[in-house]
């Protein structure tokens, strides 16, 4: 049976890492989550501007 979510790794600088995960404390939500819902908006975007361009 396949998995519904998978495992991805990312290479990002100490500082950065510091302040996403502080910030996910702060505001008691999930790195996972957030980090889906950013890839999901990053990909929705990437979708619209591909989209306009072979409108073109």
């Amino acid at each position: 049976m396949a998995k519904s979510e998978d495992t991805v790794k990312l290479v990002i600088g100490k500082e950065l890492k510091i302040r996403f995960k502080s910030l996910c404390v702060q505001s008691e939500t999930d790195m996972s989550s957030v980090a889906k819902e950013l890839f999901a908006q990053w990909c929705d975007e990437q979708e619209k501007k591909l989209a306009k361009q072979r409108k073109q």
